[in-house]
């Protein structure tokens, strides 16, 4: 059974990461997105990862895509009232993409062994009281920082109506 699911979460994942890379329809993107946000916070579950798959649907499947669905809301749009999504820069990006791959691949050799790792730990208690203690500043700078970009795309993109 647990073979059965993990293979069921893989191929939405996979399913959503085809979706986001090769529409042009925006919705979509986001439909295929969240899809496969949402096979990840899955497969946090099914590893026994609970505060986590609770995070990431809080923060990445409820922020994230709003923060996506409102951007796509005030881009510049078409005479057909589409979205106007042209890129240039394909090729520089699938560069860019590969080397940053490399590094990262390069970074985490030495770091993560090969293997299933272990869930176990202090538990959710003992991360909620790091989250809201040593860590609250960071997170509140990070907060800042969205909100002002969010204020700095509105801006940007309602100055021209």
């Amino acid at each position: 059974m647990s073979t059965v699911l993990f293979y069921l979460l893989a191929a939405v994942a996979i399913t959503g990461a085809i979706v986001v890379i090769s529409t042009r329809d925006v919705m979509r993107l986001v439909l295929g997105l969240g899809a496969f946000l949402l096979s990840v916070a899955g497969y946090y579950l099914f590893y026994g990862a609970t505060f986590l798959a609770i995070a990431e649907i809080f923060i990445y499947v409820g922020g994230v895509l709003v923060l996506v669905v409102v951007a796509i809301m005030t881009v510049h749009r078409s005479v057909e009232s589409e979205p106007v999504l042209s890129n240039r820069n394909t090729f520089g990006a699938a560069v860019v993409a590969l080397a940053l791959f490399g590094l990262l691949v390069f970074g985490l050799s030495g770091v993560v062994a090969p293997g299933t790792a272990s869930v176990a730990g202090a538990g959710i208690p003992a991360v909620g009281d790091m989250l809201l203690g040593a860590l609250l500043p960071h997170f509140e700078i990070v907060g800042g920082l969205l909100l002002a970009g969010l204020v700095a795309v509105l801006a940007i993109t309602g100055g021209e109506r």
